[in-house]
This record gives C-alpha cells, sequence and structure tokens, in this order.
C-alpha cells in the first residue's frame, strides 16, 4: 500500500452530475482532506458521483468522510453523492460496514447515473443548532421541511417535531445548549438525534406532565443516549406509518 500523505484530485464533467476521482491512501491523516473536497463539489454542484478505484484505505472507520460530507451538505435530495468502482478496498468497506445504504456505489458510470436518482436506502440530515429558545423553533420547521423532501407521512412528521421540539429543548435549558440535530429516514423510521456538549443524562421524570422526555417517550419508538468523546446525543425513533 502506498504511504498515506496526500490525496490526489481530478474533477471532470459528466452529463447531469461532476465526477471527482480521487487516489492515494484514504485514512486517518487524509480523511480531513477528503471531506473538505466532497462538501464543495456537494455545494457546488449538488450531484457528485465519485471514482474510487484508485483509491486505496487505511481503515474503515474513515468511510464514515462519504455519508457524513453528504448529510452535512443538505442530503438527499438537495445533495447527492454515489461511488464508482468496479470493486477494490473503498468498495468492500463501504458494503461490510452498511454505509453504501447512504452512499450508493456503483460498478460504472452508467449505473451511477441511474443511481444518482433513486433516494438511498438512507438518507440523513445534519445541521448545528443555534443557541438560545429559538432553537426548537428552529428545529421543528427544519424537521417539517427536510421531511417533506422524504416523502415522511404527514402524521409522522407531526409527531416527530413534537420529538424534536422536547429534545431540543430540554438541552437548551439543562445543558450548555444543544450542538447539532441530526435526522435520517430509512425502512426503519424517522430518527431525530439532538448532541450537546453536557455529560448529563436527561431523567425520565413524574412532574413533566405530559411533556419533555415523557412525550419522547410516548411518541416514539424508542429513545434513549448515547455518550460521546465531548458530550451526548439523546434520540429517538418515531415509526412513520400511522399513529
Amino acid at each position: 500500500m502506498r504511504d498515506e500523505a496526500l490525496l490526489g484530485t481530478d474533477v471532470a464533467e459528466v452529463p447531469g452530475a461532476c465526477l471527482l476521482t480521487v487516489d492515494g491512501v484514504l485514512g486517518t491523516r487524509t480523511a480531513p482532506q477528503l471531506d473538505l473536497i466532497l462538501r464543495k463539489q456537494l455545494l457546488d454542484r449538488g450531484r457528485l458521483l465519485v471514482d474510487v478505484s484508485a483509491l486505496d484505505l487505511a481503515s474503515t472507520a474513515v468511510l464514515a468522510s462519504f455519508p457524513a460530507a453528504l448529510a452535512a451538505t443538505g442530503g438527499w435530495p438537495a445533495s447527492r453523492m454515489v461511488l464508482v468502482s468496479p470493486g477494490g478496498p473503498v468498495v468492500e468497506g463501504m458494503w461490510q460496514s452498511g454505509r453504501q445504504r447512504e452512499v450508493p456505489v456503483a460498478g460504472d458510470l452508467a449505473e451511477a447515473l441511474t443511481l444518482l436518482e433513486r433516494r438511498p436506502a438512507r438518507v440523513r440530515h445534519t445541521t448545528d443548532l443555534p443557541s438560545g429558545p429559538e432553537a426548537a423553533s428552529f428545529a421543528r420547521l427544519l424537521l417539517r421541511s427536510v421531511c417533506e423532501d422524504w416523502g415522511v407521512p404527514a402524521d409522522a412528521i407531526d409527531r416527530a417535531a413534537i420529538v424534536a421540539n422536547e429534545l431540543v429543548s430540554n438541552a437548551v435549558q439543562h445543558t450548555l445548549g444543544p450542538g447539532e440535530l441530526t435526522l435520517a429516514h430509512s425502512r426503519r423510521g424517522l430518527w431525530v438525534s439532538v448532541r450537546d456538549w453536557s455529560s448529563a443524562r436527561p431523567v425520565l421524570t413524574a412532574e413533566s406532565d405530559g411533556l419533555g422526555l415523557h412525550a419522547v417517550a410516548e411518541l416514539s419508538r424508542a429513545w434513549g443516549v448515547t455518550p460521546l468523546g465531548s458530550g451526548k446525543s439523546v434520540w429517538a425513533l418515531v415509526d412513520d406509518g400511522p399513529a
């Protein structure tokens, strides 16, 4: 395997998309470079094919750069990405890790252009939240807009908007403030996650009068807390079928 130093890139135009060719070694040192390149091309064009046939892989963990860049630039349908390669370590790693559900992998350019028009099995949108009381209303409005683009049923959107409101309000009231909102949708349902910078875990109490985490628990199939290196993520999974 080649030394991990700097990725080589080339950008070309193809009908209806931008083709980014990447070569070198994708690892912890070059993942930030790839992330910046992907985000720039996605923000500029919105429709990106990435030829990874000449890209080696030092760690499967850094493959998160592909779905992370896609989610951070709006996600489907405004932002679309398909990897192109008949095989190789990146393709194998994407399938083994399940990340091809968010960023599809095609064997050739023709298949990639076809996949670019299809919604991935899992779509995701990530955004920073404002600080202060306006964070909850921002989250509700964003969730409705994104979920309408994804074709989520109206009843599920209504329930998820309440869940997002309570998770964000709880973070504003009890922590240093929310940092990031993540929305995702797949056949399992609608995922709402709020990251903040406090390690304190939220507590479900009897005094909340049907609000707060009681509303989250009632409207969600499941909810929980995931500790992170800095802070935590409080998440809920909302069914997208009839309540």
